[in-house]
């Protein structure tokens, strides 16, 4: 495992330098009211989005205003209710966005690693989710804490779906060994084991002096499983 280790190690470093620098509603968020087609509308809705998240931060959901929004995003109360409805609509399209973005990182990172090992396949894929939750853990500890609020079973269940896939993709992608039958399960059981560190990282221990350590033994117990599973 001192590949894995490595690997893991050097990116957890780069973490903590970023640190110090600074669904129905979930995946299927609601549709704004001025589908985003173009590049300015696009880049509208992804400033109320943005700021959405800024005032969360500084306010909480329950505090914060229409109001306080279009201020940080710099445009109108009018501009507001042409892409969405309400706050709990914004937020719902921001988390929606955000899980899209992790995904896209995710399948980007599976994609470099084509044809490599399990284990390096494992780090990568662990790595990206550092990269996009860890350099900005006030901002996705904000976003997980209120996605419960926001989300449906059936919202939660699409993004379970879609990263349990990016796993299975990871798998196959690999030079694992592995029979189809058992890459389902594989899948959701590393789903189970990287989201559960990662959100309760984010939430909970991200100051712990164990941080580091912990995806380590999250790397390690699934490639462990990933090597029971191989064929011979």
């Amino acid at each position: 495992m001192a590949e894995l280790h490595s690997l893991l190690e050097i990116n957890m470093m780069n973490v903590r330098v970023l640190k110090g620098k600074g669904a129905d509603q979930a995946l299927h968020a609601p549709r704004p009211r001025k589908k985003p087609v173009q590049s300015r509308a696009q880049v509208t809705l992804g400033a109320l989005q943005e700021a959405f998240v800024r005032v969360l931060i500084e306010r909480g959901f329950e505090k914060m205003t229409i109001r306080e929004v279009v201020s940080v995003a710099g445009v109108g109360i009018g501009t507001f209710y042409d892409y969405v409805p309400n706050l709990r609509a914004l937020g719902a399209s921001t988390i929606h966005q955000r899980c899209l973005d992790s995904a896209l990182v995710l399948r980007a990172a599976v994609t470099q690693h084509v044809g490599q090992s399990a284990q390096v396949m494992v780090a990568a894929l662990l790595q990206a989710l550092v990269q996009a939750g860890f350099s900005r853990p006030k901002e996705w500890t904000a976003l997980l804490m209120l996605e419960r609020q926001l989300s449906s079973a059936s919202a939660l269940r699409k993004v379970h779906e879609e990263f349990v896939d990016i796993w299975a993709q990871a798998l196959r992608q690999s030079s694992a060994a592995l029979p189809e039958i058992k890459i389902t399960s594989l899948a959701r059981t590393a789903h189970a084991l990287s989201y559960g560190w990662y959100s309760h990282d984010l939430l909970f221990y991200f100051d712990d002096p164990q941080h580091s350590r912990s995806i380590e033994e999250i790397a390690t117990a699934i490639v462990d499983l990933v090597r029971a599973n191989t064929r011979a």
